[in-house]
């Protein structure tokens, strides 16, 4: 299923960008530079020269190097960076379809959990899956330390959750998730796990980028300096970043009124409503994962991504296939999913702004 979908939204943005840029997109090297934009540069950036302290690549420390430095590694049997990055979140988004699926199976009826599998790949922001950005890898991570824990294999759950860490900046949140866990299992047998432990390698991950940080510049935290000066961006309270785009929704041009307003504002309503559904009908951990990243996102100062980032809060997915039991919600989340991934998408290989 995820093969299928990817192949299909790859070439649908090919036919996208032929019909409205009247270019012909002939070779597998022209499919893949139409989805190479925004971000994905910069992970390239890395993965070919490094991080730098000065000039226009010194923006580059505001990316975590994992994904980055296995495209490294790739490219020295691929010999090609882009061809590269694809294929490692090919990959890995194959690998989280399928740990998605094994995870909520633990709790749920299979087909409950292959209905989530395909909520998840259809969401408006999936395409993110599918082209060289970290999405893939670190949701992957993610669900896989997820499913090391709940199978008692802490030591595995700790070391992916370490490398997630270092993949994103939400990897740390982790360690309630996983706490979460460990906490629960407690609660059902009241006796110490010494195993719990390994879940305190997860900051690791975060540390190495600290590191690097550090390496490069002297300052831990320039990555935190970097996006304040360059993308006008702090953490400031929920409510506070909530403003902001509600101004824009309100004050800007349609276009980015629609955009970067009223969509962001959306997907943070719809985050929040999940996180507080996960509270009530899912495991503790999801709801804490769900919790702590919606805080971690909305709490932007310029939060123009939100749509993006809720795709990493998995558990929204499981929530989606239960209400999909009755045939009007799941008839309204398809159609639904499917027409907002067909206009961000169109609007991303068109090299406008979609999250």
């Amino acid at each position: 299923m995820v093969i299928v979908i990817k192949a299909m939204v790859l070439v649908f943005g090919a036919l996208v960008f032929q019909i409205a840029n009247g270019e012909r997109v002939r070779t597998l090297t022209q499919l893949l530079s139409i989805w190479n934009r925004w971000d994905g540069p910069q992970y390239l950036l890395i993965a070919q020269h490094g991080y730098a302290a000065s000039g226009d690549q010194r923006l580059a420390l505001a990316f975590f190097p994992l994904y980055p430095w296995l495209i490294r590694l790739t490219t020295v049997v691929v010999r090609d960076a882009v061809l590269s990055a694809f294929l490692i979140s090919t990959v890995a988004s194959v690998i989280a379809g399928v740990t998605l699926l094994r995870l909520f199976a633990i709790d749920y009826p299979r087909h409950l959990a292959h209905r989530a599998a395909w909520f998840l790949f259809i969401f408006p922001t999936s395409y993110f899956m599918h082209i060289d950005y970290s999405e893939s890898l670190f949701l992957a991570l993610v669900l896989a330390s997820f499913v090391a824990a709940r199978r008692k294999r802490w030591i595995w759950a700790g070391l992916l959750g370490a490398f997630a860490a270092l993949a994103r900046p939400n990897g740390i949140l982790l360690l309630p998730a996983l706490g979460a866990d460990a906490l629960w299992e407690w609660w059902e047998t009241p006796r110490f796990n010494w195993q719990w432990l390994w879940v305190g390698l997860v900051p690791m991950g975060f540390a190495v980028y600290v590191l690097v940080n550090y390496r490069i510049t002297g300052d831990p935290m320039a990555f935190l300096h970097l996006e304040r000066e360059h993308w006008s961006n702090t953490l400031t309270m929920p409510w506070r970043g909530i403003r902001v785009n509600l101004g824009v929704a309100r004050d800007w041009g349609a276009s980015k009124a629609a955009m970067i307003g009223t969509q962001v504002l959306f997907y943070l309503a719809v985050g929040l409503a999940g996180t507080i559904a996960a509270a009530f009908l899912l495991r503790p951990s999801y709801a804490v994962w769900m919790g702590f990243n919606w805080l971690l996102f909305a709490s932007q100062s310029w939060d123009i991504s939100a749509p993006r980032y809720t795709l990493m809060m998995f558990p929204l997915f499981i929530l989606f296939a239960r209400l999909a039991r009755r045939r009007t919600w799941d008839a309204a989340i398809t159609v639904w999913s499917l027409l907002w991934l067909a206009l961000f998408a169109s609007e991303f290989v068109r090299g406008h702004w979609a999250f």
